[in-house]
């Protein structure tokens, strides 16, 4: 079951404005609010503004402590901070990655415009919030939040809008693909194929990433095994799934664990 809240604060922000955020706090560790707010509006609203509160609900970014609102990166931020540096499609992907584990309702849109094909701005907003009503009675997405996850998947690369206002997915989310295609629906329960989702990002990152026994280890208390017959006795690349997110966020972790993205050089 994916943990929808009711509301989450979406700024109706560029994702330029997102990554000059982070490139001056990378640059300024400890940067407080209103110096952000004082350069070029990289901070919005009152207090903590718009994008602090919002890197901060999805989490995993952004630390704000002391009196003073200062602010610093995560080791998760650090990285997409050295991906900013070096690789724009790279730091793109990552940050696909980031609100993909960090957002439920950023995750169920991607995953909406892969299952459903192109569709309608007009008819995804309502499949959205239909499908959000089925998980949680009192959640929805308002018109300026999924405008804005529109935009922020449109800047990423991830989906593209036609000239005929039809959305559909693009390349820049293969990984994000590989997760959703390997948790497969089997009657009322979702069931994690670990083989498949090792292969699809073998076959997609060259072969350069083995995530099949870290993921293994950090899957603890989300998934329960089912041990299937092999040729060389039991084993089980079959997984029940027993809380989503707590999967997304640990294929999502795992991957991010290893040297095509945490590289410190």
């Amino acid at each position: 079951m994916l943990n929808i809240q009711r509301s989450i604060p979406i700024p109706r922000i560029s994702l330029e404005k997102l990554i000059n955020y982070i490139l001056s706090i990378g640059e300024n560790p400890g940067i407080d609010c209103s110096t952000l707010k004082d350069r070029g509006g990289l901070d919005i609203g009152k207090g903590r503004g718009d994008i602090t509160r919002f890197f901060q609900r999805i989490g995993g970014v952004v630390e704000v402590y002391g009196g003073d609102c200062n602010i610093r990166l995560t080791d998760t931020g650090n990285m997409l901070y050295r991906a900013l540096n070096r690789d724009l499609t790279l730091s793109k992907m990552l940050f696909h990655l980031i609100l993909y584990r960090e957002l439920p309702h950023y995750r169920l849109l991607i995953n909406l415009i892969s299952e459903e094909g192109p569709t309608s701005v007009t008819e995804l907003h309502r499949l959205i919030n239909q499908k959000m009503r089925e998980l949680s009675p009192t959640a929805w997405l308002n018109e300026v939040a999924f405008k804005a996850i529109i935009g922020l998947a449109v800047d990423l690369g991830v989906v593209e809008i036609t000239n005929g206002g039809e959305v559909s997915i693009r390349y820049t989310a293969s990984i994000s693909e590989c997760i959703r295609k390997a948790m497969a629906p089997i009657g009322s329960q979702k069931v994690l194929r670990l083989d498949d989702l090792d292969n699809c990002i073998k076959q997609l990152l060259g072969g350069v990433l083995d995530i099949k026994q870290p993921l293994i280890n950090n899957l603890d208390g989300c998934v329960e095994p089912i041990i299937a017959p092999g040729p060389l006795g039991p084993k089980s690349t079959y997984f029940k799934i027993l809380n989503e997110d707590c999967v997304v966020k640990q294929i999502v972790n795992t991957i991010l664990s290893k040297s095509v993205f945490n590289d410190n050089h």
